[in-house]
């Protein structure tokens, strides 16, 4: 999300931190900035308070740019579409997906209404529907998502963004248990001449390891990670991770959802779950293993983030080589999931715990993409 600041240009003259910022957010909000300074000035101030945890105050500021700004959508689609894909960010963290479904709607809506058919932005939009859905573990809506967006890019000539969409919907695939059509799915991928080229070519057997490595031992894994080390020029690429472990009343409750029961422990009238995440660094050793982990910084008592930092121990990466290579950092901010919903007893949504975490990388540090990717990743160019 916040990514979109460098895409949007953020001119010198506003600080990102401090009562400057605040200052010249406050003026965009009476109406004095344009939709660029705008969400330029709105999305910075965003940043700061959801990295110090506050996403209902950042939720709001982000919701009332998108809604002030929304009349200048044909004469300033691009900063208008940053501004609701960073409200939609800040919904899912906080745990509204209703708000993150609407927002990432605004999002594409914004962008296909009001740009060229063949513009990047517009597939970037198209894909934003799967990522969407991924998001909300409806993995057959994201695969027709990224179908739609394979299509659209094949006809228009951007076989890169094709390419990359192929690669998403073979991912869901095997995802789903299909891993014979996953397989069918990479190897007509593997046919088509973009292939050839080294990034595409490269992210590709990335992907093929990945999903190989679901299924491997630990001296498989060991193998793999080798292999992709000896290929990969840029950073440390995930090759496989073990699953978070859920908690007491997750399993539960997901034991009476498999037989189509109520939650065995419901949330109550009276109870709420106030907003739980931490800043989690760790190194990436150069033979791919993780060290190093700790906790930042975060709120209240850090029990429920053992799972996470678990899953983080059990990563693998991709080698790095090289003299004087000392591997990499990352830092990724951990929000406990959970969901707006209407307890037994009461007419008031309230914030219930709902198993796993949302994650997001806050050293803008993703495994290395092919260009076109990277290229297409938001919607401001």
């Amino acid at each position: 999300m916040f990514a979109l600041l460098l895409l949007l240009q953020f001119p010198s003259d506003i600080v990102v931190t401090g009562q400057k910022l605040e200052q010249v957010q406050a003026e965009c909000a009476k109406g004095g900035c344009t939709p660029l300074r705008d969400a330029q000035a709105t999305i910075a101030l965003a940043e700061v308070q959801f990295r110090d945890g506050d996403y209902q105050k950042a939720k709001a500021l982000l919701a009332a740019a998108a809604s002030r700004n929304e009349k200048y959508a044909a004469e300033a689609p691009r900063p208008v579409a940053a501004l609701y894909e960073a409200y939609a960010t800040v919904a899912l963290h906080e745990g509204s997906k209703l708000d993150y479904r609407r927002a990432t709607s605004k999002q594409v809506q914004t962008l296909r209404d009001n740009l060229p058919q063949d513009d990047p932005a517009v597939f970037a939009a198209t894909t934003a529907y799967g990522d969407m859905w991924i998001e909300l573990r409806r993995f057959r809506e994201a695969e027709a998502a990224f179908s739609a967006a394979e299509k659209s890019a094949l006809s228009s000539g951007q076989d890169g963004a094709a390419f990359i969409a192929g690669m998403k919907r073979a991912w869901i695939k095997s995802a789903m248990g299909q891993r014979q059509e996953a397989a069918s799915m990479l190897d007509a991928l593997a046919r088509r001449p973009i292939a050839q080229q080294a990034s595409y070519r490269s992210a590709l057997r990335v992907l093929r390891l990945r999903l190989a490595a679901r299924d491997a031992n630990g001296t498989e894994i060991d193998r793999l990670v080798k292999d992709i080390g000896e290929d990969q020029s840029g950073g440390p690429v995930l090759i496989s991770a073990p699953a978070y472990e859920d908690d007491a009343v997750t399993k539960a409750n997901n034991a009476s959802r498999a037989f189509d029961m109520t939650n065995a422990i419901d949330v109550g009238s009276a109870e709420t779950s106030s907003i739980r995440w931490a800043d989690v660094g760790f190194s990436i050793r150069p033979d791919g293993r993780t060290a190093d982990i700790e906790v930042l910084r975060g709120v209240g008592a850090k029990a429920w983030l053992t799972p996470a930092l678990r899953q983080i121990a059990g990563r693998r990466y991709s080698t790095t080589t090289g003299a004087g290579n000392q591997g990499a950092y990352r830092v990724e901010r951990y929000t406990l999931r959970a969901e707006y919903m209407v307890p037994k007893g009461s007419l008031i949504a309230r914030r219930a715990p709902t198993g796993g975490f949302d994650v997001l990388d806050l050293t803008q540090a993703p495994a290395a993409p092919p260009p076109a990717e990277r290229d297409t990743a938001h919607p401001i160019q």
